[in-house]
């Protein structure tokens, strides 16, 4: 999660891939298949309530 200056957290809009609405606590779970050059799939995010059911990890978080 990114901060401000004075320390205070951003929001971000983002699209859930697991309950097909947008969110205000997505974030990024899967990258593209393909990284290459292309249009390739896009990152796959997931909310809160999301993650936490389907033992979603972000990217972030992540080894």
């Amino acid at each position: 999660m990114t901060t401000t200056k004075d320390g205070q957290p951003t929001s971000s809009f983002a699209y859930c891939s697991w309950h097909q609405g947008y969110t205000r606590t997505a974030r990024l779970v899967r990258l593209p298949a393909d990284q290459g050059s292309g249009s390739g799939t896009p990152g796959l995010f997931a909310c809160t309530p999301c993650r936490h059911a389907y033992d979603l990890v972000p990217i972030s978080e992540q080894p």
